[in-house]
């Protein structure tokens, strides 16, 4: 069954240009050749991000000797639904899109998760949808039984990682009005400013958003066909609201005009 997932979700390379992530921290090169390394947890670039944060100096290296850096290759799965949990994943670089196959084959993405967030919803000890990397993606792998460890004995940790509960909770919340209320102009307007936090650089001319997904993937998270997230998207060039440079960066032009647009004021 789960190969059977795995070929309908994965895009096919003719169909998808190769995906475009964010820039590597220079701490990837200490395991960019491996697919699965043990580094310090105190030199992790999502060191200050992630639920290990709240740990004491010499808690650190305990904690940090019993997990490992996985490496996932574009289209590559980090787990899939239905599989045993054994573990929770903070992501260190790259992208990971969360998604569930419907039983007439269609795909639902359920959110893109990028560097300092965690993955691993499970339920009755199973994972509760699919995990596939976006892009080439480096994964902090935790095991469930070290992290619980750790949280019982840690009121920082145990707080940190209810502070991403609640936020997980708020995007879903969020997400739910977007799929069920917006028009799709409001969707792609509301998509591109999601972005800006995770992904912008620029000026105050204009800011550029990384895009490291393709079509199909924003139109299965927004609801919406790939036509008509390209029709979206052109007609938003066309206001002058944004320039799309490359299939995987768009440049926010007018930034007030999008925050109407996704807000349904004009």
């Amino acid at each position: 069954m789960l190969e059977t997932v795995s070929a309908q979700m994965t895009p096919s390379a003719e169909s998808q240009p190769r995906a475009v992530c964010y820039e590597r921290s220079a701490s990837d090169s200490a395991f960019e050749k491996r697919n699965s390394v043990e580094i310090p947890c105190s030199s992790c670039s999502v060191h200050k991000q992630a639920i290990c944060a709240g740990l004491a100096e010499e808690e650190i290296g305990e904690f940090g000797r019993n997990v490992r850096i996985r490496r996932v290759k574009a289209g590559q799965s980090v787990y899939r639904e239905f599989e045993e949990a054994k573990y929770i994943f903070t992501i260190v670089t790259g992208e990971i899109r969360l998604a569930n196959l419907l039983d007439d084959g269609r795909r639902q993405v359920t959110a893109f998760k990028s560097a300092g967030e965690i993955i691993g919803e499970n339920q009755n000890g199973h994972y509760q949808s699919d995990a596939e990397a976006v892009c080439d993606t480096f994964v902090c792998q935790i095991p469930i039984k070290v992290l619980n460890q750790h949280i019982d004995g840690n009121p920082v940790m145990r707080d940190a990682l209810m502070e991403m509960i609640r936020k997980e909770l708020s995007a879903l919340r969020q997400h739910a009005v977007l799929l069920g209320r917006k028009t799709p102009v409001e969707k792609i307007a509301s998509f591109l400013l999601d972005r800006v936090d995770r992904s912008a650089v620029g000026n105050e001319k204009a800011i550029e958003i990384i895009l490291p997904m393709g079509r199909s993937d924003i139109a299965d998270y927004l609801g919406l066909t790939i036509e008509t997230v390209s029709r979206t998207i052109t007609k938003l060039k066309n206001l002058e609201v944004i320039a799309v440079p490359t299939t995987h960066s768009i440049l926010i032009i007018n930034r007030q005009e999008l925050e109407s647009l996704a807000e349904g004021e004009q």
